[in-house]
């Protein structure tokens, strides 16, 4: 195999990696998801749910985010005009209608590091719409938030804590330890990337 020949195998295979996460395991761009998971020094986490639609063009008025097993909510933080209760497993948030926003819940998470936490969101609309957020499955039409869970976000005394510094408003990651599948497929890509590096010198040296 040529050396260009090789960096078009390579370019191609990478090409269809980065298709598969944007179209298979990401299906949709509109979906509540975990934004952060920002772990604050305590045995607490605060995760940050995130919305950027409504049910076709009536607002959402209310989210209600359910806990896995092993997550328990201390306090929360509703977007300016909304109210939030705690009751259970069952955290609602509730104003008036809004077509995106932010949530947040402050958290105990008691797991092990991977696993993967799946958090079922039902959106109502002003319209009496909703959208039912609880599959557990990536590819579905309607998969729950999830985080991978990283020692970071475990709950742990205050002294055991080593969460790093974090950057406000990456969307793109849970910030603090929970990976997202962005930070995954950034691992895989630049593994990719160096494996290419590798064969090509490899194929050269041929």
């Amino acid at each position: 195999m040529t050396p260009r020949r090789w960096i078009r195998t390579v370019g191609v295979a990478t090409a269809g990696f980065v298709g598969y996460l944007l179209l298979g395991a990401v299906p949709a761009a509109a979906h509540v998801e975990v934004a952060r998971a920002q772990p604050n020094g305590d045995g607490t986490t605060t995760l940050t749910f995130s919305f950027d639609h409504s049910c076709d063009d009536s607002p959402t008025t209310e989210l209600v985010v359910a806990l896995p097993d092993g997550v328990t909510a201390s306090d929360t933080v509703p977007p300016d005009g909304w109210t939030a209760s705690v009751a259970g497993d069952r955290v609602t948030f509730t104003g008036a209608g809004r077509d995106t926003a932010e949530v947040g819940v402050t958290t105990r998470i008691v797991a092990r590091a991977g696993d993967m936490l799946h958090f079922p969101v039902l959106q109502r609309c002003a319209d009496g719409g909703s959208y039912d957020w609880i599959y557990i499955t990536a590819d579905s039409e309607h998969p729950a938030p999830r985080l991978i869970v990283t020692n970071a976000v475990l709950a742990a005394p205050p002294e055991a804590s080593s969460a790093p510094p974090v950057a406000a408003g990456d969307a793109d990651r849970t910030q603090g330890g929970g990976a997202t599948l962005g930070q995954a497929s950034a691992v895989v890509i630049g593994f990719v990337a160096a494996a290419a590096v590798a064969g090509f010198a490899t194929v050269r040296r041929q």
